[in-house]
């Protein structure tokens, strides 16, 4: 190993040779790039036959992604590439990397030949989809919140409406009762008239209470 592989591997980053071939075969990696894959150089090979496609068989969605990064670029015409995507090692978790590509401008048996350096960014990368989901969270108890609110802006205002016209029945009855305190019926009239909105009074106050404990818990 000379002294820029050993630099390489230091630094923990995957390094790879490939044909743009309909396998990305590859030419070269080194040792950290197949520790990324979950095998040695030679099991990669006797497995894999040097083939990222076979390597990817039963994650063809991935490997579907892979390869439109890869071509939008070449067809763009753009001399780079960048993107992140999830690699299945054989200790059976999943791992993602962040993967830096770059077409070198030559043909190898018919094909281009580009490099990739990559990297493992799985803890990061976990570590956003907590954020991302605890953000989600978030905002559905903000939602939550904001329809509390408009809930009970139009409740006390209904509410208030119905106070207001139950209290103007109770004071207009207390007048017309005591206009006419020489009138017995007329008075006893008022004063159940009095009683029963007095009672609706209560029932409104009542099942706004358990409403708002209910809407709280």
């Amino acid at each position: 190993m000379n002294e820029y592989e050993t630099i390489i591997e230091g630094m923990r980053f995957g390094v790879s040779k490939h044909m743009m071939d309909r396998h990305f075969t590859v030419l070269w990696a080194n040792k950290y790039a197949y520790e990324l894959t979950g095998n040695t150089r030679d099991g990669f090979r006797s497995r894999y036959h040097n083939r990222v496609d076979e390597y990817y068989s039963e994650d063809s969605g991935t490997f579907a992604y892979v390869t439109k990064r890869i071509e939008d670029a070449y067809r763009n015409r753009k001399e780079c590439y960048s993107f992140e995507c999830p690699m299945r090692p054989n200790r059976g978790k999943v791992a993602w990397i962040r993967m830096n590509g770059r077409f070198t401008g030559e043909v190898y048996q018919g094909s281009p030949v580009m490099w990739n350096v990559f990297y493992d960014i799985t803890d990061s990368h976990r570590e956003q989809e907590e954020l991302k989901v605890k953000s989600e969270l978030l905002d559905s108890e903000i939602e939550k919140a904001e329809q509390m609110i408009q809930w009970t802006t139009g409740f006390l205002a209904e509410l208030n409406s119905e106070i207001r016209t139950m209290a103007n029945i109770i004071v207009g009855m207390a007048d017309v009762a005591e206009a006419c305190i020489d009138d017995p019926a007329k008075c006893e009239e008022c004063l159940e008239k009095i009683v029963q909105a007095t009672r609706r009074l209560r029932t409104k106050v009542g099942n706004a209470r358990r409403m708002f404990r209910q809407e709280a818990g």
